[in-house]
């Protein structure tokens, strides 16, 4: 209990030094806060000198920095000596313990962290030290309730993503956004007059999504965290169509949509062949292509693939299909789950011969890292600065 209550304390220092840090001009992110964090979880409890040099090396950025550090970290630690008297005298009861989040407290502080701007990341970062932990933690890794909290979450954003807001306007009832253009327009035949006022809002926007998901052996581990994810998505939006494949392509969107999770994932992998056999990618994306790409695929429609990019067939088949895919999506997005290792490079020939015709390669290991994969979808396509991260 007391190396927890320590490492509590430890992280709330680090904070606050950020926050000093960067009032002394330390242009921090929430990323390098994040990394003193995650830094200082490794230190033995009671070593003030390995504290401080670990948090040098992550916040210091310039030969200026490393030179003021010693004095702003001691001006600091004198601060919060100031502080942490005032307020033992101030408050002479013990105040007790807060208590350990709710799952239902865990799940609005995952939802609130999925959506908070960088700025307010760094605020929050603190409060949520254990959701720090959660949102790193490979997915393979997660208990039972940790995975119910994360589809949750996850459907929750899925729900908000579906429904983007266009640039285009259409006139509303509610008082929301005076439309000036409209107002003097509808306001001319009456002599320039101001008698009626036009109000107007921004149109929903629904994406269409496809996912194509590799259920091969190689993608055996991550395959029933993709098929969550993917039922997540598939009871969000409306226009979705969901296909798996192995050694061949399998429409599996009916099933996903009238089914309990439980009950889908057990007759998906029941009906398909070959469920964790070999992969055949090209093949099958060439199949999606002539079979159903024609309904499927238009300038408004994402496509996301979910594979580890093992191709045990022939190149040209896939460079085809992955051409077709791009010329006729809006946006395409490969997530690779081995891309969370730090010394991934898409070398296999099935990721070289796909690599052109992608938009965003990604991982989605973890929730932070399918936190970015999802907010790609807001955007377009931006064929001077693909991302392959």
């Amino acid at each position: 209990m007391k190396t927890t209550t320590h490492q509590t304390e430890l992280s709330a220092n680090v904070v606050l030094l950020c926050r000093f840090l960067r009032k002394k001009s330390f242009n921090l992110t929430a990323t390098e806060e994040a990394d003193a964090l995650n830094a200082v979880s490794y230190l033995p409890i009671h070593s003030e000198n390995y504290f401080k040099e670990a948090l040098r090396s992550v916040l210091t950025k310039s030969q200026f920095q490393q030179s003021k550090f010693d004095e702003y970290y001691h001006e600091f630690k004198d601060q919060l000596k100031k502080a942490s008297d005032s307020k033992v005298k101030e408050l002479p009861e013990k105040k007790p313990q807060p208590e350990k989040k709710t799952k239902a407290e865990q799940f609005d502080a995952l939802k609130d962290w999925l959506n908070l701007s960088p700025s307010e990341e760094e605020k929050e970062i603190a409060a949520f030290s254990d959701l720090e932990v959660l949102t790193r933690k490979d997915f393979l890794d997660l208990s039972e309730n940790e995975m119910q909290l994360m589809m949750r979450v996850l459907q929750k954003l899925a729900r908000k993503m579906a429904h983007q807001k266009s640039r285009l306007r259409k006139k509303s009832k509610r008082r929301q956004q005076l439309d000036l253009k409209q107002t003097i327009r509808a306001n001319m035949r009456k002599g320039g007059e101001i008698q009626q006022l036009v109000f107007s809002e921004k149109k929903n926007r629904k994406l269409k999504l496809v996912l194509l998901c590799d259920v091969s052996r190689s993608m055996d581990l991550y395959s029933r965290f993709f098929i969550h994810l993917i039922y997540a998505f598939q009871n969000a939006y409306d226009k979705i169509e969901t296909l798996v494949f192995s050694t061949a392509l399998h429409k599996v969107s009916e099933i996903l949509d009238n089914n309990e999770f439980d009950k889908a994932f057990r007759t998906i992998s029941e009906r398909v062949p070959h469920w964790s056999g070999g992969t055949t990618i090209g093949s099958c994306l060439q199949d999606f292509t002539e079979n159903y790409g024609h309904g499927m695929l238009d300038k408004k429609t994402m496509v996301l693939i979910l594979s580890d990019g093992w191709d045990t067939g022939e190149p040209e088949v896939m460079k085809e299909a992955m051409k077709t895919i791009y010329k006729k999506s809006k946006k395409v997005i490969w997530l690779n789950p081995l891309a969370g290792n730090r010394d991934f490079s898409p070398e296999s020939i099935g990721m070289q011969t796909a690599l052109p015709y992608i938009d965003v390669l990604a991982s989605a290991h973890n929730l932070e890292s399918l936190k970015g994969v999802l907010q790609q979808l807001r955007s377009k396509r931006n064929l001077l600065n693909r991302q392959f991260n």
